[in-house]
């Protein structure tokens, strides 16, 4: 009688009595299987495969007749390269008896041995009878606790395939379309977009549409969504940019893109949401408070209200195409009096913090505020919203927009702008242009010339820089020597005092030179001086019969004065390379055209040296 109650206890685990996984949701592991591989499930899940397990031990007979049949479907089912991933797990048998089983079975799939952590397994997963064969989703839950009987391989097939499984090749190698969406520009009725596919994305469909046109629409035709953007939407292959326009202001919408594979497979929907930028209202620039890389405040509201316009320009640090009008803008604030008369310059980044929003400035040598995301650069973009990098906006006193995107980013398009608003152009009151008179001037070679620049303005002044961009100039002030332009510089001159400089003079061949035009800069903004050369007094600025700026210049120079006439313009070896006759008292020159380097205009008897730099 014992003998045949252990007959019927083997017969019970063989033929798997309720052999049945009780379990509904997944519990992970890792082991190693008899071929030295690592298997971790949720790793596998988390990739989108769905994974089958077949609990066995190498001497079940039902485990022998079921693996043969097990084995053929997973060639049937693309050998784990598509939607399903097959393994096995003993809970008793060692490598060495795995290895002879795969041998002999063909088995190419994960085996686990029970040393290796089969046996853990089968516990946690409370296995009481072999074989026992479980289907386990992506989201981890266990869709089938026992497939049995196994009557062939069209069983397993069957069974997988009433979850949504395919068959597949197993020499046709796995894609996983892919196709990511970045919103570049958001305006009241147009919205950029650009489409990016991977490698395994052949082509893909796309729109734009709000949540309650894409229900309609799919609802007429009877298809789901990956079907309706395939088979409606727009085609498209590589990187896109497209903009859809005719949109409604301040609305939800959606936008949607289906990837497809070389076989025409389709990938996973992405689904990008966007809101327009309200109408009416939308021509009102919020205010805002923010702190800049100076640590200095910035009130925007603040600084139109006293009656200045406000040109911004958004970036982000890193960006290229935020760098390519970096020279325009740095221009511009020059060319429109460098926050001191009718525009105020900024920039704001929401990416950059202070660090390298400061390296970005130090680049650049931009001297107006730089706000970064550190001192709330992301909320103000977030707030307006700002959607594409970079934007350059030009906002009135009255707090509306003259312009929401100076496009191209571009110095003629900002003047175009500038224009428009009727802002003209101011000299930067922090620097003065002085003339020397050196005709009177007799010198050996290289000795110092002796200058003296007095102060004329209400207060005290701190001079910050003397600049001569044709020579390396070094000056002297008490016997210590003060390199022009390339270091650090600071003295103050007295309200109706002077100071007295020695120029070291430039040795160009055999002959001494001294500049005859150098830039002085202060820290006052109407800081005014007058300059004595040898007991040779110096044109006072306020007299010169011409000016001539942005010097030195990028794409245009522009010279003021009166009775102008013929106008000439030299190159450094004095050869004439064009002429203009100036019917006003202001002529615009094109220097995009000019190589980099020292150049002369002149007027009458009027000489005036410039410099180009590209």
């Amino acid at each position: 009688m014992k003998k045949l109650v252990t007959l019927l206890l083997a017969l019970a685990l063989g033929f798997g009595l309720k052999a049945q996984c009780p379990l509904n949701q997944a519990v992970d592991f890792t082991a190693t299987d008899c071929h030295g591989t690592e298997v971790h499930l949720f790793d596998i899940l988390d990739g989108g495969q769905y994974v089958l397990i077949d609990f066995f031990f190498v001497n079940c007979g039902p485990c022998q007749q079921a693996t043969p049949k097990v084995v053929e479907s997973y060639y049937a089912m693309g050998c784990n390269m598509h939607d399903v991933f097959y393994m096995e797990i003993s809970d008793r048998d060692s490598d060495a008896a795995c290895q002879n089983w795969c041998q002999n079975y063909g088995v190419e799939y994960p085996t686990i041995g029970g040393p290796a952590g089969g046996s853990g397994i089968c516990n946690t997963y409370q296995i009481g009878a072999f074989p026992t064969v479980i289907l386990i989703a992506p989201d981890r839950q266990i869709l089938i606790n026992d497939l049995w009987p196994i009557n062939n391989a069209q069983t397993v097939i069957n069974a997988l395939e009433q979850h949504g499984l395919q068959q597949h090749d197993c020499n046709t190698p796995s894609y996983n379309p892919q196709v990511s969406i970045t919103v570049d520009q958001v305006l009241e009725t147009e919205v950029t977009a650009t489409f990016t596919p991977n490698e395994d994305c052949a082509s893909y469909g796309y729109m734009m549409a709000t949540e309650a046109e894409i229900q309609e629409w799919m609802g007429i035709v009877g298809l789901d969504l990956p079907e309706y953007l395939w088979t409606y939407g727009m085609p498209g292959s590589g990187v896109i940019s497209n903009t859809f326009s005719d949109l409604t202001p301040n609305t939800e919408y959606n936008i949607y893109a289906v990837p497809a594979d070389i076989d025409g497979n389709l990938g996973e929907v992405v689904i990008e949401p966007v809101t327009t930028t309200p109408g009416g209202g939308s021509d009102i620039m919020p205010d805002f408070t923010a702190t800049d890389i100076e640590g200095n405040e910035i009130h925007l509201y603040d600084i139109l209200d006293a009656g200045q316009a406000v040109l911004i320009n958004f970036f982000l640090t890193g960006d290229p195409y935020s760098e390519q009008p970096m020279p325009d803008m740095t221009e511009a604030y020059r060319l429109y009096g460098c926050n001191q008369a009718g525009v105020f310059v900024m920039e704001i980044s929401p990416n950059g913090n202070d660090a390298t929003c400061q390296a970005w400035a130090d680049q650049f040598g931009v001297k107006y505020p730089t706000i970064s995301r550190d001192g709330g650069g992301n909320d103000i973009a977030q707030a307006i919203p700002v959607g594409y990098y970079p934007t350059i906006m030009l906002i009135r006193p009255d707090h509306t927009f003259a312009k929401r995107d100076i496009y191209p980013p571009s110095l003629e398009y900002i003047i175009d702008a500038m224009n428009g608003e009727g802002y003209e152009q101011h000299e930067c009151p922090y620097e003065e242009t002085l003339t020397f008179n050196t005709n009177t001037v007799n010198l050996n070679l290289c000795e110092i010339t002796w200058i003296t620049v007095y102060n004329n303005t209400a207060e005290d002044a701190t001079i910050t820089s003397i600049c001569d961009d044709l020579y390396w100039l070094e000056f002297t002030l008490d016997g210590q020597e003060l390199f022009s332009c390339h270091f650090p510089l600071e003295f103050t001159i007295p309200q109706g005092g002077s100071v007295e400089l020695g120029i070291l003079c430039e040795v160009v061949g055999k002959r001494a030179v001294v500049p005859d035009l150098v830039t002085i800069t202060s820290n006052l903004p109407d800081a005014h001086f007058t300059v004595m050369v040898d007991d040779t007094w110096s044109v006072d600025e306020n007299e010169t019969s011409a000016t001539l700026f942005p010097n030195p210049a990028n794409d245009f120079v522009t010279l003021k004065g009166e009775n102008l006439g013929t106008v000439r313009v030299y190159n450094a070896l004095g050869q004439k390379i064009d002429e203009f006759e100036a019917n006003d008292s202001e002529i615009r020159i094109n220097t995009s055209g000019y190589e980099s380097g020292v150049y002369v205009v002149k007027t009458g008897e009027k000489m005036m040296k410039f410099v180009v730099k590209h």
